[in-house]
């Protein structure tokens, strides 16, 4: 008599708790982690503390010239290239030495081909919607009577892995999505007539993000100084950057 009394008493017991397991929300199971990631901020205020920290600076340009990413500062004795001293003052400083990171049409040594000289950031952990924003601009050169940029153009470009392949010239290796092209279409800006679509000649913000990945990914963004037909017989002056945040969301 206890023994079915008991049964009975189990049996809606087990049916309630197999209803109620059932209904238990587990998406959880298949809904991704948030993924919490590091955002920073590169002053570029040193390039040799850059370097230290994790940024390379690869030139993989055309008849490869003399030219680098060079130290920018504004009458700063220790620069040398293109314009030494670089004349115009950083976007901002965080440091001791006001300073950002420039290149020039010296990457190549050619007259008029393709420049592609890189700053790779450290290994990173991103995911889509990041931010990549920062502060470039160019300087127009001084000819009789005029002054101009001869056209500039610079990428931001994102590699699904740790790899430092950039690739040859025109071929951007593993850094294979676009995120941002500043001046795609090579608009040349003069002081007398100065175009809004060219590449700026003042501290300007820029703002890239994030694309293209399946889900949160160590790799890396670049700056891609980019220009084809550049040279001493063909376009490209100069391009800056400074003042670079990776803001993860």
């Amino acid at each position: 008599m206890r023994k079915s009394t008991l049964k009975s008493f189990l049996l809606p017991l087990l049916i309630l708790t197999v209803v109620f397991v059932s209904c238990k929300d587990d998406s959880y199971l298949t809904t991704p982690v948030p993924v919490k990631g590091v955002s920073f901020v590169e002053e570029f205020d040193t390039v040799t503390a850059a370097y230290a920290r994790g940024w390379r600076y690869i030139n993989v340009s055309a008849q490869k010239g003399t030219g680098f990413w060079n130290q920018g500062g504004l009458n700063d004795p220790n620069v040398t290239g293109f314009h030494a001293p670089i004349p115009f003052a950083p976007y901002s400083s965080k440091g001791t030495y006001p300073g950002f990171i420039a290149a020039d049409f010296t990457s190549t040594s050619g007259g008029a081909v393709t420049i592609s000289n890189w700053v790779v950031s450290p290994v990173t952990l991103m995911q889509n919607g990041d931010k990549v924003v920062f502060y470039t601009r160019t300087y127009l050169f001084p000819i009789t009577g005029d002054s101009t940029d001869f056209a500039n153009r610079l990428q931001v470009r994102i590699n699904k892995s740790e790899s430092l392949n950039v690739g040859s010239e025109d071929d951007p290796g593993d850094f294979s999505t676009n995120i941002l092209d500043i001046n795609p279409f090579y608009k040349e800006s003069t002081s007398l007539n100065p175009d809004p679509t060219a590449y700026p000649a003042r501290w300007t913000r820029f703002e890239a993000t994030v694309n293209g990945l399946n889900g949160p990914t160590k790799g890396r963004f670049a700056f891609r100084y980019y220009t084809e037909e550049a040279g001493n017989a063909g376009r490209a002056t100069l391009v800056a950057i400074d003042s670079v945040a990776f803001i993860s969301k």
